[in-house]
């Protein structure tokens, strides 16, 4: 369970869409967003250079190729 200051700072991050301009706040999330997947495709490029790696990753893409089957 999250803590009370979890869900003040999303009730302030909330506020903060209600009363502020797209433009303004799609800033922000995008910043977020691209540092997100900046850090993955960093954890799995460093994944990929092992040989422990390559296997977890192999058996991640056999897994979600069996969703799409």
């Amino acid at each position: 369970m999250r803590d009370k200051s979890h869900m003040e700072a999303v009730e302030r991050w909330a506020e903060f869409v209600k009363n502020n301009p797209r433009e303004e706040w799609k800033k922000s999330v995008n910043l977020l967003m691209n540092a997100t997947y900046k850090k993955s495709n960093d954890f799995y490029k460093r994944l990929e250079q092992t040989e422990k790696g390559k296997k977890i990753l192999e058996r991640l893409k056999e897994e979600r190729m069996k969703k799409f089957s």
